[in-house]
């Protein structure tokens, strides 16, 4: 059973599931998204559960990858009612070859020198992304 545990996340709103907001969080022990419509070759889960706050766990109903315009990212959860997307900054830097570093402002994910990501910190603290394409070799 794994656990990560978010604090009562606003809802994300977007007309387009493609320029759905993502966040990176240290706290998140996975990748994961409440949006089922992002996640393409889903396979199901089961027996495993994530913690929101204090509130009961929640379900992980499959994984799989998203691949949006903006975000391009492997092993990503589905976890129904979860009302945030989230990018694991601890899942993140299991690639040995990822580089995340944070610093004036922003986080930047990068892979030999190229960036490959950019999430700025907006004035709630959050670190939203601007784009991320994690591809897997």
């Amino acid at each position: 059973m794994a656990s990560s545990t978010t604090s009562s996340p606003a809802a994300s709103t977007s007309k387009n599931a493609g320029k759905a907001d993502w966040f990176v969080a240290s706290f998140c022990t996975n990748h994961m998204t409440g949006d089922r419509t992002l996640i393409s070759d889903m396979v199901p889960v089961s027996n495993q559960v994530v913690q929101e706050g204090d509130a009961a766990g929640m379900q992980v109903c499959g994984r799989g990858s998203v691949n949006t315009e903006t975000v391009v990212l492997p092993d990503v959860w589905y976890v129904p009612g979860l009302n945030q997307n989230l990018v694991s900054m601890g899942q993140l830097t299991e690639y040995p070859d990822l580089v995340v570093e944070m610093g004036g402002g922003v986080c930047h994910i990068s892979r030999h020198g190229s960036v490959l990501g950019r999430a700025p910190r907006r004035s709630d603290r959050k670190y939203a992304v601007d784009f991320l394409k994690i591809e897997l070799n």
